[in-house]
């Protein structure tokens, strides 16, 4: 039990230490283009959001969906298998192994001080579907306040076979 507990560990600190998270900042890459960024303006508290890369494409299905507050909606998100390194350990141990999606401002906003970012909204909007494949873009970040990973702001939902 120790020596998975050990190794389980030194993982982590070599993923962390190969994917140290960045501050946000236009990054002039191939990928970028596919990401409207300026859902940015719309994120209630951007700042608890640290970038790991501002735009990415994934496939995968959804296993939960859920409204929350703010206006978002919380998706857990099973990865395809070649994806999965996107996880830490807190996807693991509190989303249950899978990646965060948010889309935002997609349902009435419950909490006022997510109010404002909101009210000027304008889509895209998505109703996904328990159990469906989908391919999404959007900005992989690592949510400082809980500790994992999640495409916040997602850019598309396309469904898959």
């Amino acid at each position: 039990m120790l020596l998975l507990l050990v190794g389980g560990c030194s993982f982590f600190v070599a993923y962390r230490l190969s994917h140290s998270p960045q501050t946000f900042e236009s990054q002039g890459s191939p990928q970028t283009s596919q990401c409207d960024q300026t859902l940015w303006q719309y994120v209630y508290h951007p700042a608890r959001l640290q970038v790991l890369d501002p735009c990415i494409s994934v496939t995968g299905t959804v296993e939960e969906v859920r409204k929350e507050a703010d206006g978002d909606v919380h998706i857990l998100f099973r990865l395809d298998q070649q994806y999965e390194s996107l996880l830490n350990e807190k996807n693991i141990s509190r989303q249950q192994g899978d990646l965060v999606l948010e889309p935002i401002c997609q349902g009435k906003v419950r909490q006022a001080d997510a109010e404002e970012p909101c009210s000027r909204y304008n889509g895209p909007y998505f109703e996904p579907q328990i159990g469906q494949r989908y391919l999404v873009s959007g900005a992989y970040v690592h949510d400082a306040d809980h500790g994992w990973n999640e495409l916040h702001p997602v850019n598309s939902m396309q469904p898959v076979q």
